[in-house]
């Protein structure tokens, strides 16, 4: 890499996630104390964590073509997320931002290892476009458009809120093209996960080669979301999976992702969560914030018991039709 290119992480976030982005910024920076962040305001309710910019060391990136990412997320919004979904396109600036090599990454996660590796990996492993994390019935649904990628090795249905890629592989006159032509295939798509199903259908489409982090490094968890079978364990200032008897089984993660789950005293791996929230900051609001998640555990987790069990979550989903 030559000494002129720029790269580092572009995070997105805004004061309703501030508890979320506290936690992933303090350990962003335990492990990657020099690695350029930028902030894309998710919205304009960042307040709060613009308060952080010097805290943290990071830049915003606030661009004009915001409107037109936002259009395309309107576009592609079926009532599931209104009044947000569109604000989750704006990540897609990081192609045309001020970072030559860049790394995306929601803050619903913390980080657990240097990032360099990752954000240069691209160039160095030769790929256009490298994610974590795939399922792909969270990108298209059942049908002919799906076969047909899938008939073409296309397909992986990676997740949006963690990748890596190069400045100018996709310009704004490249999405609204690809927006264009995947509206007419939308009923194909995940109704729920825009942002992610846009990605993916323009990197399938134009198309990019792109290879998925553990796959091609090698060592590394196959995903890291929270809530997968197994433990999280620190061992020598590094972090591994325990998973006895499985495929990860003592395979280093290099992120833990919450996607999809609440931030209460049951989410998984609660203890590595609070950890960087108050734990390098704090040690009294760390203990005072374990006890009071001991405090609530059995009546949330019994709660949550009662509302899984099939007969009763039917009969209150009847309950909320019948209203």
């Amino acid at each position: 890499m030559s000494k002129q290119q720029a790269h580092g992480v572009y995070f997105s976030a805004n004061d309703a996630v501030y508890e979320w982005a506290v936690a992933f910024l303090n350990s962003y920076r335990w492990f990657n104390p020099d690695l350029p962040l930028y902030l894309i305001p998710f919205n304009e309710e960042c307040d709060r964590l613009l308060d952080l910019q010097s805290e943290y060391n990071f830049k915003i990136y606030a661009d004009p073509d915001f409107d037109r990412l936002e259009e395309i997320g309107k576009a592609f919004e079926l009532g599931h997320a209104e009044g947000v979904g569109p604000y989750w396109f704006r990540r897609y600036a990081a192609f045309w931002g001020p970072l030559d090599e860049f790394m995306y990454l929601d803050v619903r996660q913390v980080v657990l290892a240097d990032l360099e590796p990752f954000v240069t990996a691209p160039r160095e492993y030769g790929f256009d476009f490298m994610h974590y994390d795939c399922a792909l019935d969270q990108v298209y649904e059942p049908g002919p458009f799906r076969r047909e990628m899938l008939r073409q090795n296309r397909a992986r249905g990676f997740n949006s809120g963690r990748w890596a890629s190069r400045k100018g592989l996709f310009t704004m006159d490249d999405f609204e093209a690809l927006a264009g032509e995947a509206l007419e295939i939308r009923d194909q798509m995940n109704p729920r996960n825009t942002d992610q199903a846009f990605i993916n259908y323009c990197c399938d489409m134009k198309p990019v080669n792109y290879g998925h982090f553990a796959e091609v490094m090698g060592g590394i968890c196959q995903q890291g979301w929270a809530n997968q079978p197994g433990s999280v364990y620190e061992q020598g200032g590094s972090y591994y999976l325990w998973n006895y008897g499985g495929l990860n089984h003592k395979k280093s993660l290099f992120l833990l992702h919450w996607a999809g789950i609440s931030e209460t005293s049951t989410m998984p791996e609660r203890g590595l969560f609070v950890h960087f929230l108050y734990g390098q900051s704090s040690l009294l609001n760390y203990i005072r914030a374990r006890i009071q998640d001991f405090s609530v555990y059995p009546f949330r987790r019994g709660w949550e018991a009662l509302r899984s069990q099939r007969h009763l979550n039917q009969i209150y989903h009847s309950v909320c039709s019948f209203r």
